[in-house]
Order: C-alpha cells, then sequence, then structure tokens
C-alpha cells in the first residue's frame, strides 16, 4: 500500500533533477547561409565548444564571458532576448529559437 503512495512523490522528484534550456540557431548578419548554434542552460551559454557563464542583464542586455571580470560592456557576448539578437565582438547575428 505504501508503494502506491511513494510513486507519485518519487516521480515527482526525479523531474526536479532535469534542466530547462533552450536551442538557438544563430546566423551573421553579412553571411546568413553560414549557422551557430546556440544553446541557453541555465547561467550557461554554449556555442559549439565555447561555454560561457551569465555575468549580468542591464535593461533588456544579458552579457556572457567566461570570467566575468571587468566592465559588463566589455564581456565577451551580448544577447538581447527581445530583438533575438547575439552580438560577440563586432559580429552580429540573427537568432531563432527552436
Amino acid at each position: 500500500m505504501r508503494f502506491y503512495y511513494l510513486c507519485p512523490v518519487l516521480t515527482l522528484l526525479s523531474a526536479c533533477g532535469q534542466a530547462d534550456y533552450s536551442t538557438w540557431n544563430c546566423y551573421p548578419k553579412n553571411d546568413p547561409t553560414k549557422k551557430v548554434v546556440m544553446v541557453l542552460q541555465q547561467s550557461t551559454m554554449k556555442m559549439g565548444e565555447e561555454k560561457l557563464r551569465f555575468c549580468s542583464s542591464l535593461g533588456l542586455v544579458s552579457y556572457f564571458d567566461k570570467d566575468c571580470k571587468g566592465a559588463t560592456k566589455q564581456a565577451y557576448a551580448q544577447f538581447i532576448l527581445s530583438e533575438s539578437r547575439l552580438i560577440i565582438g563586432d559580429q552580429q547575428y540573427q537568432c531563432e529559437k527552436l
């Protein structure tokens, strides 16, 4: 009888360990034929072998870098969710969520 009470509890607890993530296809503004796949998982941005940490947000812009040192505007990557735009250095990407 106890087993029937434990099943729903165990099911709910197993769902807690699952991480939320979103996958994006990003295309450079100057060459829309190339595609970069970006994955946002919790506070991490992954692009290929590159793994960046969320540093902070300022208004609509989220900043990502490897070590989050220095000024926010100097972060390696900037992501503007409302415009689906990714900026890395002088390269701008238009992204679409999958």
